[in-house]
């Protein structure tokens, strides 16, 4: 089982990520190929989803970044992360849960719950 709070901070960092490579890598390191990501946006599958997500990301919030709100907590197969999202000048401009189901150390399904817009 991964370590919570590792997963999930290096999980939320990949997705502002703006080297392909290091986001490529973090991506193969915590997702099983065919994961599937559930969020208000869409329903996404696969590792090639994940970066086109990113990107998309990246583009509508330059400069934005995840931090964690609390220290995750593991039940069993899955991982509950409480986060902000937001530029350096409001970090907190966005709040939210990612609930995550691992199998073998890697994310198979993970949900993306946005509290506020």
């Amino acid at each position: 089982m991964p370590d919570p709070a590792r997963f999930m901070t290096e999980v939320l960092a990949m997705w502002t990520e703006t080297d392909p490579g290091l986001r490529r890598a973090t991506i193969e390191a915590h997702f099983h190929d065919d994961v599937r990501f559930h969020d208000p946006d869409g329903e996404f599958t696969g590792h090639d989803a994940l970066e086109r997500f990113s990107d998309s990301l990246q583009s509508r919030f330059p400069g934005a970044r995840f931090t964690l709100a609390k220290p995750p907590q593991q039940l069993g197969d899955a991982i509950r992360a409480y986060w902000f999202f937001g530029p350096p000048d409001k970090p907190q401009a966005v709040s939210g849960m990612d609930f995550v189901i691992h199998d073998g150390g890697k994310a198979r399904t993970l949900y993306a719950f946005l509290d506020t817009a």
